[in-house]
């Protein structure tokens, strides 16, 4: 396993991305085509809701061990600048949880993402990267883990989606966001790698 690399398989429920899919498309479908072009220069606020999976995993006395994280919430608050109608520069917050009776996992990351935009229309592609940390409990062999307020020794974010414009300054839209963290080596922990992906409702305003 390559600690750069960083994409690991996420696993996302599909009736959630069908739901998500068709609510947006109906909601788009409400507005009125080409009444609002999508303009984008200058301030962006923006935020993202959704729920997806993920994946804990690390090496031990050179044996790859991992642990699949079913069911994880996740969320992105973005504050932006529209250098063009196609490309944004952001300052990123991501955070995601998952917590059961085997599972309890808190992420944070804070990421300068580019948001592009070909041609500047609503499918965008966004990468990121920063750092971040991580509360870490599992239990049960051989995955144990009991980890507070670990700091990463890097993060890094793909996305990609689509936006509606529903106003003049509001847009509504969808997208996959899959994200990760490495950490460094500890005894017995090696190649450490935290990874989730969601899908999501996305909202911004262009100001």
């Amino acid at each position: 396993m390559n600690k750069h690399h960083i994409h690991r398989r996420i696993w996302l429920r599909a009736p959630l991305v069908a739901l998500t899919l068709v609510l947006l498309t109906a909601l788009a479908a409400t507005a009125r085509a080409g009444d609002f072009p999508h303009e984008r220069k200058g301030p962006v606020l923006g935020f993202n809701l959704g729920t997806g999976g993920g994946k804990f995993e690390f090496e031990r006395i050179g044996v790859e061990i991992d642990r699949e994280l079913e069911g994880v919430f996740g969320g992105i608050g973005r504050i932006g600048y529209g250098v063009s109608n196609s490309v944004i520069i952001s300052l990123e917050g991501h955070l995601f949880d998952k917590s059961n009776s085997e599972v309890d996992v808190q992420g944070v990351m804070a990421l300068v993402t580019v948001t592009w935009h070909p041609g500047g229309g609503g499918f965008f592609l966004r990468a990121g990267a920063g750092g971040g940390a991580a509360n870490i409990k599992v239990i049960g062999a051989p995955a144990a883990v009991d980890w507070s307020e670990r700091e990463s020794e890097g993060a890094g974010s793909f996305g990609l989606g689509y936006e509606w414009r529903l106003g003049r300054e509001f847009a509504l839209g969808v997208a996959l966001d899959g994200r990760a963290m490495t950490f460094e080596d500890l005894p017995l922990f090696e190649e450490t790698v935290l990874g989730n992906g969601i899908v999501s409702v996305q909202l911004n305003w262009y100001l």
